[in-house]
């Protein structure tokens, strides 16, 4: 008898485990593959994303920079709750700014006065509760050329959220 009952425990706990982990939900982030910007210029590096869930005061985007020579990525910027929040991290302090409206889904930010030390790669990591993923994140990677010395030619869209130069 008791091994019928804890049986039938380790079945519901199972059930309960298995529909946890298939609902579970995930966001699904939208950003362009690579930028390219003038020295000297102010860039808008667009993020959007997808979710299942309404776009609440509990909604947080985060920014990040990996410089192009390696390394960990640096926060520097946090938006939350309408409030953006400079991490003033160096080489940023000061130059980005809020972009963006969470209604729209959209966790875009601007960089003013971009610099060849700006060469990197930019992650945008919005999380809305419950749909979270750790590992999902916009990435962009960024150049920063001479002004004047670059001839964009014609640029189309591609359907996963990427440029073609």
């Amino acid at each position: 008898m008791c091994r019928v009952v804890l049986a039938r425990l380790c079945a519901v706990a199972w059930l309960l485990v298995l529909g946890f982990v298939f609902t579970v939900k995930a966001i699904e982030v939208y950003t362009p593959e690579e930028l390219i910007v003038e020295n000297g210029t102010q860039a808008r590096l667009s993020c959007t994303f997808k979710t299942t869930e309404v776009v609440s005061s509990l909604t947080v985007v985060f920014w990040s920079y990996k410089p192009e020579a390696g390394g960990r990525p640096v926060s520097i910027f946090y938006y939350t709750a309408g409030k953006s929040y400079n991490m003033n991290s160096t080489p940023f302090k000061d130059r980005v700014s809020w972009a963006g409206d969470l209604n729209r889904k959209d966790a875009s930010i601007y960089i003013k006065n971009m610099q060849f030390q700006d060469n990197g790669t930019y992650l945008c990591d919005p999380k809305n509760p419950p749909d979270l993923d750790a590992t999902v994140m916009g990435e962009i990677k960024l150049k920063v050329v001479e002004r004047g010395g670059y001839i964009f030619s014609s640029i189309c869209c591609r359907s996963d959220g990427g440029t073609v130069l």
